[in-house]
């Protein structure tokens, strides 16, 4: 008998087939393509992710100015509920110069929370708890999650709540959420 046979043939055709299916699927960087997770942490710090985002420049300004990019650019984790540049600007102009900044810097602290949380941890807690959840911020102040509808909706004590956009940034050292507000009732100059 001929070891060369058409059965032989078919499943040697059919196994270099897989493999060259199973081979062409993979990137230049050996992951296969279309299955990466979208929620796995990148390789960038939330400084990084932060200086990348085209509605994070008055965030990423005020974090270089204030020593934050620092923090954000070390190894603890954080989870940073960033106010766009919109949320920013509808401060006003006395929110835009020197004397404002002390203040700028003592909010955005009160945007933060230690540890790697998603949008979805949070939606999950709020969830499990069947109610608000509340969360201690690196500043003064704890910050509330509650559901509006579908999405996550976060609140300061004495601010403003805002709901939390859908478009998180996952790094190495934490979760970057831009929010369309600014939780802190906070005054120029102080």
């Amino acid at each position: 008998m001929s070891s060369n046979t058409p059965q032989r043939r078919v499943l040697l055709l059919a196994t270099v087939s897989a493999f060259l299916l199973a081979l062409s699927a993979c990137g230049n960087d050996g992951e296969v393509a279309g299955t990466a997770d979208a929620s796995a942490p990148g390789t960038q710090t939330i400084a990084a992710l932060i200086s990348r985002a085209d509605d994070l420049s008055r965030v990423e300004e005020l974090m270089e100015d204030g020593g934050l990019s620092q923090t954000f650019d070390g190894t603890a984790a954080y989870t940073f509920f960033a106010p766009t540049d919109a949320a920013l600007d509808s401060l006003g102009e006395e929110f835009t110069g020197e004397e404002a900044r002390p203040a700028l810097l003592a909010m955005l602290r009160r945007h933060v929370v230690p540890g790697y949380l998603t949008a979805e941890d949070i939606a999950a807690a709020v969830a499990s708890n069947r109610g608000p959840v509340e969360m201690q911020t690196m500043g003064e102040g704890t910050l509330t999650f509650a559901m509006d509808g579908e999405n996550v909706a976060v609140s300061l004590e004495e601010g403003a709540a805002s709901a939390v956009l859908g478009e998180e940034m996952l790094g190495a050292n934490g979760v970057v959420i831009p929010i369309e507000g600014v939780l802190a009732d906070i005054q120029p100059g102080g």
